[in-house]
């Protein structure tokens, strides 16, 4: 396409018209320029070395783990299997015989059998001693309930002390930061004269 000759024409078209618009002359050399323009890209881009291809990435495959070797038959004797049977017998037999195996329960438990049999009599006579503890509705200390006691008597009062919270009877309450657990009476408490 040739653009001089395009325009030379253009404007001798204009001339024989007796005036010059340029609003259309402008956008006539816009659009040659925008057709140079596009016209040298395509021979740019011709003239552009081509693009070498992007290298895959190395990646190191380990090789397979071999399958362990498996036999679908296999000869074994009768005899052999009851020698093999028999000696497993025996060994545990003398285990056995060194040691009695028998688990007993701690005497703790032991203990419990009475305390966990009147559980409900338990309960209601240490809210009686909570209640006469108790000192205006102030908490009470867990370690100042339970101080002076045995290991054994400080977990039935805490087993008891739970027991009540479950009723409502007790608040159970303890300070971020404190190891000691607070106790006050609950909603169904009757009122401290």
């Amino acid at each position: 396409m040739d653009i001089t000759a395009l325009l030379n024409s253009f404007l001798g078209e204009m001339k024989k018209n007796g005036y010059i618009d340029f609003s259309a002359s402008g956008t006539a050399l816009l659009s040659s320029s925008v057709v140079h323009r596009m016209k040298s890209e395509i021979v740019l881009k011709m003239e552009e070395p081509p693009k070498p291809p992007i290298p895959k990435p190395n990646e190191e495959v380990p090789p397979p783990l071999p399958f362990p070797l498996r036999f679908e038959y296999t000869s074994t004797s009768v005899a052999e299997i009851l020698r093999t049977l028999q000696e497993v017998l025996a060994n545990e037999k003398a285990v056995l015989a060194k040691k009695p195996f028998i688990l007993s329960p701690p005497s703790v438990f032991e203990q419990f059998d009475e305390f966990l049999a009147n559980i409900e009599e338990n309960i209601e006579t240490y809210y009686g001693h909570l209640i006469k503890l108790s000192i205006r509705g102030l908490p009470l200390s867990f370690r100042k309930v339970v101080e002076g006691q045995t290991f054994l008597e400080a977990v039935r009062v805490f087993i008891m002390l739970l027991f009540l919270a479950n009723q409502k009877k007790i608040i159970l309450a303890q300070n971020e930061g404190d190891s000691d657990l607070y106790i006050r009476l609950g909603e169904v408490s009757p009122p401290i004269v």
